[in-house]
């Protein structure tokens, strides 16, 4: 069996992942392609909203949830913070939606306009943006109203989404820590409390007068975890990002019961470091997505090779590839999609199907001769080869979730591929 890697192709954006981001960031550039590109460290002021990724190819919305609590100002990090957060900022994308709200003792949304608390990260939206947060250190007296924040993000998303990738990317230093009472009329408490245009919640989870340090289970920590379980059942993503050595604490919390998934939760331990990570995040988030192909399956879907019209005297006047049986939706093959040997017709050599899923296994019949090819980290499309460096035709190609399974089929097909023409195969990279 010839092994086909197959990376996925970087097609507007030069960055892709974040340990790519992390080894770059600090050299100032990156080669690609033979050009040199600005490093990705830094700030963007309001006329320099720099593209590093040019588009995130989709429907993305991101309402950044951005502790501004005491804490932070006792540990002296709000600099590398805001100078972080308008790094990330000015490196999203121009058709992806920004919203952000800021917490301390209560939740606050950033207004672009009246009901207009999510737009395109355009070079004036994303200037206003960096102009909503804070330049100077929390007050002293701050609690961390985290399951407001994270309310008033989710109510963003309902109210102005596309229904596509919505995220919510928290940015905290630690667990939440409030008083109990309704955010979003304008009144205490709790104190510093703003009118929200999308509605108003209640909270009784944390302490009744002041704020007093973290309560356990029932108290802040369950309260929060709740909304933050509600947001990802209504199909959101949130992604934690903790700053300080191990975040006072909170890092298992952060990471097992507010991140969707424990990827979802990205440890800063300086916060000097928090731009890079979070320009990381961008180019992930923006990084094609990809069907995870059930193992269990068996054979998705099979397509022959042929004759798919004739003439009035029963002749085939045109060949391509057809499915027999039932047909894949995350598999789709187009008609022509294949290429003959030189100077042939009607015989192919290798053929390309559009794929959603991130690795697929192909059993692939060229004349006698049988292979199966892999195919990993797919990016939107495989091409088959012929098992016999193209001395007969593909005449059919069946796919499957498991390299077994796919070796199962051959092993299982009539002689077995037998013989000494039997062919492990080769595959092209596309």
């Amino acid at each position: 069996m010839t092994q086909r890697t197959q990376t996925r192709p970087i097609r507007t954006y030069p960055l892709s992942r974040r340990d790519v981001l992390r080894a770059t960031s600090a050299a100032g550039a990156l080669a690609v392609g033979g050009s040199g590109l600005r490093a990705v460290t830094g700030v963007a002021t309001a006329d320099e909203h720099v593209n590093v990724i040019e588009t995130c190819g989709g429907d993305v919305d991101i309402v950044v949830a951005l502790d501004y609590s005491g804490s932070i100002r006792s540990a002296g990090t709000w600099g590398d913070i805001e100078s972080g957060v308008d790094s990330f900022l000015g490196v999203v994308p121009d058709d992806v939606q920004l919203g952000l709200v800021t917490f301390g003792d209560a939740p606050a949304a950033f207004e672009y306009g009246p009901t207009n608390l999510l737009d395109f990260a355009t070079t004036s939206n994303v200037a206003a943006l960096e102009a909503g947060v804070p330049t100077s250190s929390p007050p002293s007296e701050n609690a961390t109203h985290m399951p407001g924040a994270l309310a008033f993000a989710d109510a963003i998303l309902d109210a102005e989404g596309r229904d596509g990738t919505e995220i919510v990317v928290l940015v905290t230093d630690g667990g939440p820590n409030y008083e109990n009472g309704v955010v979003g009329d304008g009144s205490t408490p709790p104190a510093d409390d703003t009118t929200f245009p999308y509605g108003t919640f209640e909270f009784t989870g944390g302490t009744s007068g002041g704020e007093n340090g973290v309560a356990g289970e029932p108290g802040e920590l369950s309260e929060t975890t709740a909304i933050a379980t509600g947001i990802k059942n209504a199909g959101r993503r949130i992604i934690a990002v903790g700053i300080g050595r191990n975040v006072a604490g909170f890092d298992d919390y952060l990471q097992d019961s507010i991140a969707s998934a424990p990827d979802d939760f990205v440890a800063v331990e300086d916060a000097s470091n928090l731009g890079t990570e979070l320009e990381a995040l961008i180019s992930e988030v923006c990084e094609e997505t990809c069907t995870e192909c059930p193992d269990d399956a068996g054979m998705l879907v099979k397509y022959e090779f042929d004759c798919v019209e004739t003439d009035d005297d029963g002749d085939c006047v045109r060949w391509d590839f057809v499915p027999e049986g039932d047909t894949d939706p995350n598999i789709v093959y187009t008609e022509g999609a294949y290429e003959n040997a030189d100077g042939e017709t009607n015989e192919p050599t290798s053929v390309t199907f559009d794929t959603e899923y991130c690795d697929l296994y192909a059993f692939v019949k060229s004349g006698q001769e049988l292979a199966v090819q892999s195919f990993t980290d797919v990016d939107g499309a495989v091409t088959v080869d012929t098992a016999n460096d193209e001395k007969y035709a593909i005449s059919f190609v069946a796919f499957y979730c498991t390299e077994a399974a796919a070796q199962a089929a051959l092993d299982a097909f009539p002689s077995g591929g037998a013989g000494p023409g039997r062919s492990r195969g080769r595959g092209r990279e596309r």
